[in-house]
């Protein structure tokens, strides 16, 4: 049978219609998906954001022009001590370095089981009461220094429960989803939980909870910072009077 010119005509603009949009699917969809982690982490370091985290590793942050950062942030966590003896040294000029600009600060140790807790804990706390802080203090545990996981459960729970005891208020822990799932979970998942994944996929919790804050990014870009920063995001559920002292 031969077909109607203007219906032939019709029928061949449907089908090419159809294969350009099949095949603009297929390369969007692959551009989202292989593209290079750094390319990929950048981009999501450009969405919205809440808060950072800094330590000595960022040098000497111009706080006034973080000031100008769109969305203003709610809270700036500060690195403060580690182990037994450590202290970070820009902790007390970054903590009243924001807190000149308004932000709600708060104050975190690194956990080292090379050190008892009640020593990390006078460590920890000996810096913190030299400044305001209005943040509750927060607890990194990303390594097990090669003990035994109940031993480094135990101890953190020590150091913990002081904090508490010191502060009135249970303090966070920080950990990669890796390190946190690792070390801690499930038996910590009742303290608010800082987890650092730097990915589009919100972290997961292992057990019946799920993060207070996501750490998303570790190459964010604000005015005041001469490299890469931390940015972070709230879960849904939570904001920042959920963390403050």
């Amino acid at each position: 049978m031969i077909m109607k010119r203007p219906v032939k005509t019709i029928l061949i603009i449907v089908v090419s219609l159809i294969a350009v949009c099949a095949a603009y699917t297929a390369i969007n969809y692959d551009i989202n998906h292989l593209l290079p982690r750094k390319m990929a982490l950048h981009r999501n370091a450009r969405q919205s954001f809440c808060g950072i985290d800094v330590s000595h590793h960022q040098g000497n942050i111009d706080w006034k022009k973080v000031k100008k950062a769109k969305p203003r942030l709610d809270f700036v966590y500060v690195k403060c001590t580690e182990g037994k003896t450590y202290v970070d040294p820009k902790f007390i000029q970054n903590v009243r370095g924001a807190a000149a600009q308004g932000y709600r600060v708060g104050a975190y140790h690194y956990f080292r089981m090379t050190s008892s807790a009640h020593d990390q804990f006078r460590n920890f706390k000996a810096q913190m009461d030299k400044v305001h802080l209005d943040l509750i203090p927060m607890v990194d545990v990303e390594t097990n220094d090669k003990k035994p996981h109940k031993e480094l459960q135990d101890s953190l729970q020590v150091l913990l429960n002081l904090l508490e005891k010191a502060y009135g208020k249970k303090p966070m822990i920080y950990g990669t989803q890796r390190s946190y799932n690792s070390y801690c979970a499930p038996e910590f998942n009742n303290y608010p939980l800082y987890i650092g994944k730097y990915s589009y996929s919100k972290p997961v919790v292992v057990g019946p909870s799920h993060y207070t804050i996501w750490q998303f990014s570790e190459t964010g870009s604000i005015s005041g910072f001469g490299g890469g920063v931390d940015l972070c995001r709230f879960h849904p559920d939570k904001a920042v009077n959920d963390i403050v002292l």
